[in-house]
């Protein structure tokens, strides 16, 4: 709006108002060169480009912290430090901050029953991801002072901090949905490990068959004639993923160990040509066949997301903003009292609807709500009629598509049948598609005529326009 033409508020405050100048333009405060400058300091760290940088870098930061502090500074307490370092400290506070800002997270979702907001919530793998990556902190750190008395039970904290710094870095991948090029390609990965599901599932039968087969001629009932230290015919979970899972899994990958050596050692006995047999069967059912499977169910994933970018982008767009509409603009453990004030909040208003009634007007919603009702009408109106005329263009598109690529076919099959005369079929086919495409040549004759009848009534129509302003030009 012009600057001598007076600006009245056209968004409310408590919903999307990125679009309104009033805040800008109109500041509370009386003192004009402070009032722009706090309100465009505010509007800068409320955007989510700086939300969505502010968190990356803060990310960044957590993932070097917790690494060193894994590496370097994760020691048992002992009687001569019996306290943590400072740098693991500031790791348990970083992992709260994220904790309660994903609560403020999920309480802010737009669905209003919790099993919808869990259905919201969940339906994101990253999510899924971080609240099992908070779970697993809190276990290693109960484990890392319950079970801490000797080096062996200290261990265990150890690979469950391990196992979810791993899952931590793999969540780093949330932050690439802002690149177009590389954000659908998340989409990707989650289908293909839908397929590998599948594929695991096969795997792991034909695995379980060799396995249990070739251990039962060789190894098990022969097992004093090989020079294994470490072999070991008992009934128990570790002996059998040790001597028989784990060998057959690393055969997938070409990794034999003492397999053919072991057999090569007697090759006359009937028990070693035979497995000689069923390990030439597995592997060219597995590494020829099955992986060759899982690779071709990998390029049709790829294929129908990569057909499907545009789409996933706006999807992912969309959850990119919806995520960092409520997010706090301020590094932790600042973000800290920001979300706590917003939960706090949000539970006192929700006590009172349930007592009186009557709920939080001011609560932050992602949706533009404009104070002049009469908007509404008129963006209705808008998105209608925008509906209309992309329907319009893709239904008009895919139409001259069709006609072009049947048109296309067509020609092609009368060309072949052009070639075979003594084909009664053949001839009668062509002679049907020589009619149709006389049938379709009237027709658009026909509507040549009917374009060039119409042209002719606008060109009378605009001479009749043209004399009658002649002769209001002589009078």
């Amino acid at each position: 709006e012009p600057k001598d033409e007076p600006c009245s508020r056209s968004l409310q405050s408590y919903g999307i108002d990125y679009s309104d100048p009033y805040s800008l333009e109109y500041p509370r405060m009386k003192i004009l060169c402070i009032n722009q400058y706090m309100h465009k300091l505010k509007n800068f760290h409320q955007a989510l480009v700086i939300k969505y940088l502010y968190h990356c870098v803060y990310y960044c930061f957590f993932l070097l912290l917790f690494s060193y502090t894994l590496l370097f500074d994760f020691q048992r307490p002992t009687n001569e430090n019996p306290s943590i370092h400072w740098t693991e400290i500031l790791t348990i506070i970083l992992v709260s901050c994220m904790l309660i800002e994903e609560i403020h997270y999920f309480a802010c979702l737009d669905n209003l029953s919790l099993a919808g907001k869990c259905i919201s919530y969940f339906r994101n793998r990253f999510k899924i991801m971080t609240i099992v990556g908070v779970g697993l902190f809190y276990i290693g750190l109960i484990l890392r002072f319950t079970h801490a008395s000797t080096d062996d039970e200290f261990t265990a904290a150890r690979v469950v901090m391990a196992i979810d710094l791993e899952i931590w870095y793999l969540r780093s991948l949330s932050f690439i949905i802002v690149v177009q090029y590389l954000g659908p390609h998340l989409v990707a990965i989650g289908k293909m490990l839908k397929d590998l599901a599948f594929f695991m599932c096969i795997i792991f039968i034909v695995m379980a068959g060799y396995g249990v087969a070739s251990r039962s001629m060789v190894y098990y009932p022969n097992s004093d004639k090989f020079n294994q230290t470490n072999f070991s015919t008992a009934f128990d979970g570790r002996s059998i993923f040790r001597q028989i899972v784990y060998p057959v899994y690393y055969l997938m990958y070409g990794q034999f160990g003492n397999e053919l050596s072991n057999l090569d050692a007697y090759p006359d006995a009937g028990w070693s040509i035979s497995t000689h047999v069923l390990l030439a069967a597995h592997m060219l059912l597995v590494n020829i066949l099955l992986i060759n499977l899982l690779i071709a169910m990998f390029s049709k994933r790829f294929d129908q997301v990569h057909n499907d970018t545009q789409s996933i982008w706006h999807s992912q767009q969309y959850l990119f903003t919806r995520e960092y509409f409520t997010r706090s603009p301020f590094f932790p453990p600042i973000s800290l009292i920001y979300d706590i004030y917003h939960l706090c909040r949000i539970t006192i208003f929700a006590i009172r609807r349930v007592i009186k009634k009557s709920a939080d007007r001011r609560a932050k919603v992602f949706k533009i709500i404009p104070i002049n009702k009469s908007f509404i009408k008129d963006w209705y109106e808008f998105e209608g009629a925008s509906t209309y005329e992309y329907a319009h263009t893709e239904a008009k598109t895919s139409k001259s598509t069709s006609m072009i690529s049947t048109k296309g076919s067509d020609l092609n099959k009368i060309e072949k049948r052009e070639n075979i005369n003594d084909n009664k079929d053949d001839s009668n086919n062509s002679i049907n598609n020589v009619e149709q495409i006389r049938n379709d040549l009237a027709k658009l004759n026909q509507s040549f005529e009917e374009s060039k009848q119409q042209i002719q009534e606008e060109l009378a129509k605009l001479n009749q326009s043209f004399e009658e302003i002649k002769k209001y030009l002589k009078k």
